[in-house]
């Protein structure tokens, strides 16, 4: 078993918490994945999500980026009289997938593997360097580190976001992007020895990849 502890927090929605995130956020709530953005379709915060009942829902957000979630969302809160709350979980990523959960402990997929939530501060067992090798093996960029402020559909057009789910702030850019258009950019893993000299000096995330003796990293490339 391979558990790395993040950097990511939890914030709670109670009190009609489907009403409230389904106009702010860009994919279905029943979805892992999901994005704040601004009225202009681009990314405040990507997070993972979690329905527990009618009341509640969870959200993993990596932790520089709480704030700024809690200052988007703030004014939506007090209109509609949602309450959020910090919790005091802490996230782990299990690589293998084969953690098995104990009480008070929730899960979420990944595209590779689970976050857990637990509040037990248990030891971890994966380095930075082989938990970076093992998101670009599986294509699983950083909030904060591969992507910021990128325009959503640039970092991906399936993860966070849904063309059914109805009106959400942001949505009238990024419905134009895709229905009319294509994202000017593509988040993508590279070799390093791959990429042009531009593109070497903006990669992310880069760590050799023993099994090829070559370094990987992410990289935004243009749509072409």
């Amino acid at each position: 078993m391979r558990i790395y502890r993040t950097a990511k927090k939890v914030l709670s929605i109670n009190n009609k918490p489907e009403q409230f995130l389904g106009g702010l956020t860009a994919n279905s709530l029943d979805k892992p994945r999901n994005a704040f953005v601004n009225i202009h379709g681009r990314i405040i915060a990507t997070f993972d999500q979690l329905k527990i009942n009618d009341e509640k829902f969870l959200l993993v957000i990596e932790g520089d980026f709480v704030q700024a979630v809690l200052d988007h969302v703030d004014r939506y809160a007090r209109l509609s009289k949602t309450i959020i709350t910090l919790e005091n979980f802490f996230v782990n990523f299990d690589l293998d997938g084969d953690y098995k959960l104990q009480n008070s402990e929730f899960a979420i997929c990944q595209k590779h593997g689970q976050l857990i939530l637990t509040l037990r501060d248990e030891l971890v067992s994966v380095s930075e360097e082989e938990f970076t090798l093992f998101r670009l093996k599986n294509n699983i960029p950083l909030l904060g580190v591969d992507y910021k402020d990128e325009m959503l559909l640039n970092v991906s057009e399936t993860d966070f976001v849904s063309f059914t789910k109805g009106c959400f702030l942001g949505q009238e850019p990024i419905a134009k992007v895709h229905h009319r258009s294509r994202p000017t950019w593509v988040l993508k893993v590279k070799f390093e020895d791959e990429c042009t000299s531009e593109e070497k000096a903006k990669m992310t995330s880069k760590v050799l990849d023993s099994s090829t003796g070559r370094i990987l990293g992410f990289v935004f490339v243009k749509n072409k």
